[in-house]
């Protein structure tokens, strides 16, 4: 192949093509370009290293197909491969025209993996809603990367965009104890006691819907979280060795559940009308929502009483390490998460090490005593 050689661009019914002479002097053409700079530009990315056999053929997959067969041999929970699919939707099908509305535009679903560039993405990132786009990017970067694995593209280009995390945002909680009991009061007497205990050991919710009495022993003042129920089944946690916990129960905790009636056909702590598993998209409408109504309450979902053990946790001094270990996280996601809670912190270390120092000397100056 001659060193300057750059093909041919010519018009095509829809668009532009490119026409050149491979390795081999045969006469190869492609087709379906927007611009001529589109198909110059693919020719030198692409096709003039693959010549120099820098990178393998051109795929022929569109960004479409391979989130199909990412998916497909992806090994992840369901409700994770139910979310990835739905943020790369906004790749492959585009933003909505209008909220809630089904047609879509600016997808790049049709696009063929070896020609999607960065200026392309880089478009495709400044039309995103600015509360999907940090996921949605990310989603894209994550199939890219398995293109690049599989050996079907020599570049992920979704990592030549800057993709900057979304700002905090504040982590909504409840403010006190108080707010609590007034939400218990308005709750089935079944389910009074999830509130507090829930606020009192930071359950997931998926965690509290597979609770059994027999994970709680009030006497130890422990709880124990073995399974979660999920997508409509119950599974143990296995190999998630952090989710798999022993939890201290405190005294408010301990007293709700003592409180708690027993029974009702099921084993479950927090069971359904039937005795089997809650629906907690049916319990949030029917019940969860209309409590908080009534007892005069923000409209906080369910998981914010997890976010409100991190809450008290953090006020009552409990570091972001034993914290993680108590959540089943890890020390750098309770970090980004509830770090900017701390109280200030070199108020607080001076405290903590000057109450230390104290306890020492006051042990030293025992000893010399005896």
């Amino acid at each position: 192949m001659p060193a300057d050689q750059r093909g041919s661009v010519y018009t095509t019914a829809k668009g532009f093509g490119l026409q050149w002479r491979d390795e081999t002097g045969q006469r190869r053409r492609q087709a379906g370009f927007t611009s001529r700079s589109e198909a110059r530009s693919w020719f030198q990315d692409v096709e003039r290293r693959r010549m120099r056999g820098e990178t393998p053929a051109p795929s022929p997959l569109t960004l479409c197909e391979l989130v199909d067969e990412y998916l497909a041999q992806h090994v992840a929970e369901a409700n994770t491969i139910r979310a990835l699919r739905d943020r790369l939707k906004l790749a492959t099908d585009g933003i909505p025209v209008k909220p809630r509305a089904k047609e879509r535009a600016h997808g790049l679903g049709g696009v063929r993996v070896d020609r999607l560039d960065a200026r392309t993405v880089g478009a495709w990132r400044k039309r995103l809603p600015a509360g999907s786009a940090w996921h949605a990017h990310k989603a894209l970067r994550q199939v890219l990367s398995f293109a690049v694995r599989a050996k079907l593209v020599s570049e992920n280009v979704a990592r030549l965009v800057p993709n900057p995390e979304p700002k905090r945002r504040e982590v909504p909680t409840f403010g006190s104890w108080e707010q609590l009991d007034r939400l218990a009061l308005e709750l089935h007497p079944a389910r009074a006691s999830l509130p507090i205990v829930v606020a009192g050991t930071g359950l997931r919710p998926e965690e509290w819907l597979g609770l059994e009495w027999r994970d709680v022993d009030l006497k130890a003042g422990v709880l124990h979280v073995r399974r979660v129920y999920t997508d409509g089944r119950i599974k143990d946690y296995g190999k998630q060795s952090r989710s798999r916990r022993r939890l201290p129960l405190r005294r408010r905790a301990v007293e709700a559940l003592r409180a708690a009636p027993q029974g009702f056909g099921s084993s479950l702590v927090y069971p359904g009308a039937e005795g089997g598993y809650l629906s907690l998209h049916a319990w949030r409408r029917d019940e969860w929502y209309p409590a908080l109504e009534s007892a005069g309450l923000p409209h906080l979902v369910p998981y914010s009483l997890r976010h409100s053990f991190a809450s008290f946790g953090i006020a009552a001094g409990v570091s972001l390490f034993y914290l993680a270990r108590l959540m089943g996280s890890s020390v750098e996601q309770i970090d980004k998460t509830y770090g900017h809670m701390l109280p200030d912190s070199e108020e607080y270390l001076r405290g903590l090490l000057d109450m230390f120092d104290a306890a020492q000397a006051e042990a030293c100056d025992a000893a010399d005593v005896v």
